[in-house]
């Protein structure tokens, strides 16, 4: 994820914090465009004190074009090597130099296939473009392929000092007036990390002092059930508020606890109405802030998500009732093998189906797997079988997999 930073920082210069870590990457970058052969670079630290903000920086300052991957595009093999294996050999359309950015590359663990340590193990190799890896843990198990094969570079926790000048410097991009007391009391709560900081800044802009009891301490461990029992059991303004502004949950994955579990908690037709109306103006801020850039709107869209909800009931819930996952996530995760079936079946009918593996999946396959279903019935599933295993090399087990596709409605 790009440090929110970045909104407010225009030059390698201004990132703060981390001198020796930020002189060792500018030397790489001027040893690099010198042709020198250099490691991959991997940046480690705690959140929020920079990491990703200095690797954009420091490839604006030499003029490079940033090919990115973050812990959700790390699926499987393909998934890599089509999206880095020609631009680690390349240059961009416009003759610039590529950088390969994998940020969060510590969060690989059960998001990704076997295959994918072995891709990026690959690209390391083979790479004629500079690598920058991200981590908050490099001694994480899922990288340890990693070993002797970076140049490890640390960033350090951010001091309260250091947290207090980048909001500082965020309030004047901003042409906002916030008062230093304000300011040093959100670094002291920020336990390094500018980038909540930053989000805190964000609520308290234009709220004036008031509002910062409801920030609170910044706890990171601050876990999503906490937050949901501060939103739906509080009848209060600032108890959900500092609830949702401790929290490490994202954004859209917060908004996506609310709306599952909305229902579970309020039971009367009002409250439900009032409580999907104030989400729905969260979402309308998240939206906004992001297609704008302008995240001043965060701070809409946190009261809105925490007290709007909050206080649109009548009545207090039954807090015996368990929260529910989003039912969202669910349906993405438990469709993954069916999805990667899919794959596996329109690769096969690709040696005799000149079309992409995207077009077969999304219409051939399912007409396939209907005359396919008929020729069952009509001439017996053995001579069926004996027929795709002739013409497309698909063993018993993959025509079962056929037959079952959806088919088209």
């Amino acid at each position: 994820m790009s440090d929110f930073g970045q909104t407010f920082v225009d030059s390698i210069e201004e990132v703060v914090g981390n001198d020796v870590a930020i002189t060792f990457l500018k030397n790489f970058a001027i040893d690099v465009d010198k042709g020198m052969a250099r490691k991959p670079v991997l940046i480690h630290g705690p959140p929020g004190n920079g990491k990703t903000l200095a690797a954009h920086m420091i490839a604006s300052t030499r003029g490079w074009n940033i090919i990115e991957m973050s812990a959700s595009d790390y699926r499987d093999s393909e998934s890599i090597e089509k999206r880095l294996g020609v631009s680690a050999g390349t240059r961009s359309i416009f003759g610039k130099r590529n950088v390969i950015l994998l940020d969060e590359i510590d969060e690989l663990s059960g998001k990704f296939d076997a295959g994918a340590a072995s891709a990026i193990g690959r690209l390391i190799t083979s790479s004629k473009n500079p690598i920058i890896l991200i981590a908050n843990n490099m001694w994480e198990q899922s990288i340890s392929f990693l070993r002797g094969k970076t140049d490890n570079v640390e960033f350090k926790k951010l001091t309260n000092a250091d947290v207090a000048k980048i909001l500082t410097n965020a309030t004047k991009k901003m042409n906002a007036s916030v008062e230093k007391d304000i300011i040093d009391a959100l670094a002291a709560r920020s336990s390094g990390d500018a980038r909540s900081a930053i989000n805190d800044l964000m609520v308290m802009i234009g709220s004036g002092a008031e509002m910062l009891e409801a920030i609170g301490m910044r706890d990171r461990k601050s876990d999503i059930f906490s937050v949901l029992d501060k939103v739906f059991t509080s009848n209060t303004l600032s108890a959900p508020l500092r609830a949702i502004s401790t929290s490490d949950v994202d954004n859209d994955m917060m908004i996506k606890w609310m709306d599952e579990n909305i229902p579970y908690r309020y039971r009367q037709s009002g409250d439900l109405k009032a409580a999907y109306d104030s989400l729905s103006n969260a979402t309308k801020f998240s939206n906004r802030a992001a297609r704008k850039q302008y995240y001043t709107y965060w701070r809409y869209m946190n009261v809105m998500m925490s007290s709007g909800i909050a206080l649109s009931k009548s009545n207090y819930p039954d807090t015996a009732k368990r929260y529910s996952f989003p039912k969202v996530i669910s349906a993405l995760s438990s469709s993954k093998t069916e999805r990667s079936t899919g794959t596996a079946l329109a690769k096969k009918l690709q040696k005799q189906i000149h079309q992409s593996v995207r077009d077969i999946k999304s219409t051939t396959l399912p007409l396939i797997s209907m005359a396919t279903r008929r020729a069952v019935k009509e001439y017996g599933k053995e001579k069926v079988c004996e027929f795709f295993e002739s013409m497309f090399d698909m063993s018993e087990k993959e025509v079962d997999s056929l037959i079952e596709v959806t088919p088209i409605s």
